[in-house]
């Protein structure tokens, strides 16, 4: 099995995959209401260039839409989406508009658009490609590849209060798009794919093999999903994230990004750029953690 990121220009070092999310071990309580979220559409607004672009990969028209509850004084998420010809929704853009990431890691429309060309450009006919089950059913319809767990229910991020009505949450979230999902693993193949993630690098892909089944197999993973893995696994992969005020990257500014992670006895880091384009580090605090497939 050959391993593959998301794109240098994308996911930046292999760490591995990348949210918005400040720590996984301390989350801040999101203020969520406790009643049924909805979706409904923005008026006026105009949806990205990436994210037309990708709705017109799918005959589709590109819309905006806010997630929004009950008793809640402002969105909770903003959604870009494929409205698709014979009905039904598909997401191109997420962005959680609460302090902690709300049902599932942010997702940029620009980031999906370059890899779905790369991937047209450079996947050999016939690859199999194991990611996580909301990035493989995005792709399973713009990729010519079969992605296994597109069809696996897609674990939502479930903060507090939202948890204890997480059947309830994962019945709107597979109404609005058209596919399963739940809080947490599902004892199947999900677990199994987390379970690769998280054991020792040639164990793991070992797993991963089996998973694929013959053939040109790949992994797909961005430096947001293992924030995601440590959400769904509680006590593994523990990061945090640190922004760095200067803009775009360079040579001078990784250094600095490695040297703080050093001066505060990280076990491991990575570097990309954030949504406002400056540069984030994020890091590993469990020196153990780095054997794991997720992290090499």
């Amino acid at each position: 099995m050959r391993m593959a990121t998301w794109l240098r220009s994308i996911a930046a070092a292999l760490l591995i995959p990348a949210v918005p999310w400040l720590a996984v071990a301390a989350e801040p309580e999101t203020p969520l209401p406790d009643a049924t979220h909805r979706y409904g559409p923005v008026v006026d607004a105009k949806p990205s260039d990436a994210a037309q672009a990708l709705a017109a990969r799918l005959d589709a028209d590109a819309v905006v839409l806010e997630l929004t509850a009950p008793g809640a004084d402002r969105p909770l998420a903003r959604v870009e989406a494929a409205a698709l010809p014979g009905g039904g929704a598909r997401i191109l853009d997420w962005r959680s508009l609460t302090p902690a990431p709300l049902l599932r890691r942010d997702i940029r429309a620009g980031e999906d658009l370059k890899l779905v060309e790369a991937l047209d450009t450079h996947l050999p006919v016939g690859s199999t490609v194991l990611a996580f089950p909301g990035v493989s059913r995005r792709l399973t319809a713009l990729v010519a590849a079969d992605f296994p767990l597109a069809t696996v229910p897609e674990p939502l991020v479930m903060p507090v209060p939202l948890t204890r009505r997480g059947a309830e949450a994962a019945a709107v979230e597979a109404a609005q798009w058209g596919g399963p999902a739940q809080a947490g693993g599902d004892g199947g193949t999900l677990d199994a794919f987390l379970n690769a993630l998280l054991a020792e690098d040639v164990n793991g892909a070992a797993r991963l093999r089996v998973l694929a089944g013959t053939g040109e197999a790949y992994i797909l993973m961005h430096l947001e999903d293992v924030f995601q893995l440590g959400h769904l696994r509680a006590g593994r992969m523990e990061l945090n994230r640190r922004n760095f005020a200067a803009a775009g990257f360079s040579h001078d500014l990784a250094r600095e990004a490695r040297r703080w992670g050093q001066s505060h006895d990280y076990a491991a880091w990575a570097v990309d750029r954030g949504p406002d384009g400056n540069l984030r580090g994020h890091y590993l605090a469990d020196p153990a953690e780095t054997a794991t497939l997720a992290a090499q």
